[in-house]
């Protein structure tokens, strides 16, 4: 099965915010970044022949794993598992210790396109809106192909509906 990544992007028309560049990332964002990584390489390998979505990230905020099928149905902590197979196995909260990983996995996916979203609905310890980005990592798995990584960051109240877009074509 082939991989096909694209990454999200927009054009809102509006002038760029005044002060630093909001694209650039600090070091600290990337240590934490690198952090979630090393904390998704530490995981066991995904079954042969499953397709398994993680999403790491750390204490600052509670966000949510969106993975939708071919059928455009998606999986996330109120719809498990979908039609297709799909299943949510970890859905973590402020409550769990850090890092954090929700994971979604298709024992048997069918061939077709998937998109990849993360939810920020609420940060910790707080009800805010706003405040600093949280820094989270997306790995995309599939058994015999490189893993897909993607680094994000995202501002609670926020939903970023494509993070990564997948198209696992029939063999």
């Amino acid at each position: 099965l082939g991989a096909l990544l694209v990454l999200a992007g927009g054009c809102t028309g509006a002038p760029p915010a005044a002060g630093p560049d909001p694209g650039a990332w600090t070091p600290a964002q990337r240590a934490q970044a690198e952090a979630l990584e090393a904390s998704l390489a530490a995981d066991p390998p995904a079954p042969p022949g499953s397709l398994r979505v993680r999403l790491a990230f750390g204490a600052a905020a509670d966000l949510d794993l969106y993975v939708s099928d071919p059928a455009k149905e998606t999986v996330y902590y109120a719809n498990t598992p979908s039609k297709s197979g799909g299943a949510l196995e970890a859905d973590r909260r402020c409550a769990h210790p850090a890092p954090r990983v929700e994971r979604v996995r298709f024992d048997a996916p069918p061939p077709g396109g998937y998109r990849v979203g993360v939810d920020a609905p609420r940060r910790c310890g707080e009800d805010a809106e706003g405040g600093d980005p949280v820094v989270y990592v997306v790995a995309v798995e599939r058994p015999g192909r490189p893993l897909l990584l993607r680094r994000g960051r995202i501002t609670p109240v926020r939903f970023d509906p494509v993070v990564v877009e997948l198209d696992l074509e029939a063999d």
